[in-house]
């Protein structure tokens, strides 16, 4: 009784994992990838600039290091909202990213 847990457990686990890497495989990159990427490079830098680590960042948010750090690694998308919270966190203007994003769009002639 107690193998046959240990191996339902075990497919199940299995089965998320096929999942979760199947779906991953199949999701397409979109076509603003580069421009969040420019984005993403400056808030990165905004926040080394102010000195606060990843995890002092979070904290001061309320949100786990990890959210952040997926934030800043493309792995997680930018809400709008979220992303004015950070830039008040690190003292950066929001304004400032928003036009590197457009700049961004502007040169690549998507706008």
């Amino acid at each position: 009784m107690s193998f046959m847990k240990q191996y339902v457990v075990f497919s199940v686990s299995n089965f998320a994992t096929f999942y979760i890497v199947s779906i991953i495989e199949t999701m397409k990159p979109s076509p603003y990838t580069i421009h969040y990427d420019n984005l993403r490079a400056w808030l990165k830098q905004q926040r080394e600039n102010s000195g606060l680590s990843l995890r002092a960042a979070s904290a001061m948010m309320g949100r786990h290091h990890s959210v952040l750090g997926k934030m800043e690694q493309d792995r997680r998308k930018i809400e709008l909202s979220e992303f004015i919270e950070y830039c008040e966190v690190i003292g950066a203007d929001p304004h400032e990213g928003m036009d590197i994003m457009m700049k961004s769009l502007k040169t690549s002639k998507l706008v």
